[in-house]
């Protein structure tokens, strides 16, 4: 079975119901109004995995997929997606990132995994279970601490199908909100979590 779960923070954008109904396999869909919730990604993907658990019915074996609703996708993304298998992770052609820690950015291409896999991926039920959430990262660097976790446990693999995130407008939120990519303590938090000989002038580039 294949579970997809979509925490949405606002409506779904155009294209993306269309996405979902031209897919080949069946799939159950469950959603998260965040929101509406007041929770984070990072909360809500985790309180999800608690749910999975308790499922009537659920096999390890089974197929989970996270993923955006401000995304379109081609009508076999869940067909290939649902063909992975345990310590694999199958990532949406078009989520790829690579971490340049030496001068704190991210070079997003096609032929980089190591970061930023939130907007869709799939890995068994078992896996899924096994992967920790950050308790320090509420939401922002959340999503990237957790693809860093991820595909230092999994091998992970690029789905090779039309996905694409549509360029759109995000809420302007205050530089030290939660919600705040540029937020430097979040930032100081994530480096201090990935050591490496860059952290203390990738810290002090986050602050100034």
């Amino acid at each position: 079975m294949l579970y997809v779960f979509v925490p949405y923070y606002t409506p779904n954008t155009k294209g993306f119901d269309e996405s979902l109904s031209r897919q080949t396999v069946p799939f159950r869909l469950i959603t998260r109004d965040r929101k509406q919730q007041k929770i984070m990604w990072t909360e809500s993907v985790r309180d999800f995995q608690k749910e999975i658990k308790r499922y009537l019915g659920t096999k390890d074996t089974d197929v989970i997929c996270i993923m955006n609703n401000d995304v379109l996708f081609d009508k076999d993304l869940f067909r290939y997606g649902n063909a992975v298998i345990k310590n694999e992770v199958y990532i949406a052609n078009g989520c790829g990132v690579k971490i340049d820690w030496k001068h704190k950015r991210f070079d997003i291409g096609n032929n980089n995994i190591d970061s930023f896999i939130g907007r869709c991926f799939f890995m068994t039920l078992g896996d899924f279970k096994k992967i920790k959430f950050s308790k320090l990262l509420p939401h922002a660097l959340a999503d990237i601490d957790f693809g860093i976790r991820v595909v230092k446990k999994l091998r992970a693999y690029f789905i090779d199908c039309e996905f694409v995130h549509p360029d759109h407008n995000y809420e302007k939120v205050n530089k030290f909100s939660l919600l705040s990519y540029e937020n430097p303590i979040l930032w100081s938090i994530f480096l201090l979590k990935h050591p490496n000989i860059y952290t203390p002038l990738n810290i002090l580039k986050a602050w100034i």
